[in-house]
């Protein structure tokens, strides 16, 4: 009987996370939650780190909306190379995305730090240590209704963000601290990223509650 005992306690294991992930999809009071993909984020700048731009702001943002409690996000789905998500052709959403009420499609479209004197001066060569610095990002975000038989654009912007990095500030060697390492998180990277995914998840979260409640 002993030898039983480790297999049934798996098993118990096995169900209380099943139901832990069944109870998560609805709210207290019974509502079901909006069941929202969120692909893989596209990263077309030619920035070059250690990580994967991608897979980092992809993750954060889905743990980033999925705390807010009003929404159940499904696992990331990775794009086909054939598909086109910010195109006109919506056809094929559907059959990306069969169990899903919206998924979000994003794509990081600039990565760019810039001295402020060279904003002003575009010919200017500048020390890290001699001037202040931005850190310009925008993401291209669409979010799509499932819902009905024709798939609908409910949310298409352009979401841009600059964080600023002071004067003096020692440059971090990303290759130590980049992302994943406990460093990170404080470094102006790792700033950067948190305040943008925080603008992203919120446009996210209202709109996806906005269409919900039409």
């Amino acid at each position: 009987m002993r030898r039983f005992i480790p297999l049934l306690l798996a098993f118990a294991a096995i169900g209380c996370s099943k139901n832990s992930s069944e109870l998560s999809r609805f709210h207290e009071d019974g509502r079901a939650k909006p069941v929202v993909a969120v692909a893989s984020l596209i990263d077309t700048t030619s920035i070059d780190l250690p990580w994967s731009l991608s897979e980092e702001l992809t993750t954060m943002i889905v743990d980033k909306v999925a705390q807010t409690g009003s929404i159940f996000v499904s696992a990331k789905d990775d794009l086909s190379s054939t598909d086109t998500p910010f195109g006109n052709d919506l056809s094929w959403i559907r059959r990306e995305f069969p169990e899903d009420q919206f998924v979000v499609f994003l794509e990081l479209v600039e990565h760019e730090t810039i001295a402020l004197s060279q904003e002003k001066n575009k010919n200017m060569s500048v020390n890290a240590f001699e001037t202040a610095m931005n850190l310009k990002m925008a993401v291209k975000m669409r979010v799509v209704d499932l819902r009905s038989y024709t798939p609908k654009i409910v949310l298409q912007e352009m979401v841009r963000d600059t964080y600023y990095i002071p004067k003096n500030v020692v440059p971090v060697d990303y290759k130590v601290t980049g992302w994943g390492t406990e460093g990170f998180i404080s470094s102006p990277m790792g700033l950067a990223h948190s305040q943008l995914v925080l603008q992203i998840s919120s446009r996210i979260s209202d709109y996806i509650q906005l269409a919900k409640s039409r």
